[in-house]
């Protein structure tokens, strides 16, 4: 817009100027509006992508990874737990019919108790295996996965009959 159509404009009228004003300023909004979208992301990418962002994100897989893992060390510690119920009561025989009816009642308050922390703890770790897994998934995360291959869920391995 030239100095000279201004000129004209005024010389028009007042609705001329005020036309030349509120065309000036729909420009410059329109304008600042798509500049701004630069802008936005710009601070997108520096929020997702920055490196306060990727080392938060390397360090929340490397914590996920290493609960697994220790998960996985506790369902071995459970499972033995299991099996320890069994070996503790061995002596009363195999026929657990011929057992009396408090030591029954123990052995299986026993078992189930030693079940149920094994499915327990199985059903944790399944849960930080699908957070992990879910986050690897992620366009703005996956850079920062620390195992190449996703931990498998391990629930029925563990269902104990």
């Amino acid at each position: 817009m030239s100095w000279e159509s201004v000129e004209r404009r005024v010389e028009r009228g007042p609705m001329g100027l005020w036309a030349a004003i509120v065309a000036f300023f729909v420009v410059v909004s329109i304008t600042g509006y798509f500049l701004s979208w630069f802008g936005e992301a710009g601070q997108v990418a520096q929020k997702e992508f920055g490196a306060k962002a990727a080392l938060q994100k390397y360090e929340w897989f490397v914590d996920q990874a290493n609960r697994i893992e220790k998960m996985d060390r506790d369902i071995t510690l459970f499972d033995g737990r299991v099996k320890g119920v069994e070996s503790q009561y061995e002596s009363y025989g195999s026929d657990r019919a011929s057992w009396s009816p408090d030591v029954r009642i123990q052995y299986n308050q026993a078992k189930q108790q030693a079940k149920d922390d094994l499915v327990a703890i199985a059903s944790q770790r399944n849960g930080l295996v699908a957070e992990y897994n879910a986050a690897s998934e992620k366009f703005n995360w996956k850079a920062f996965q620390t195992r190449p291959d996703k931990p498998k869920e391990r629930f029925f391995e563990y269902r104990v009959e």
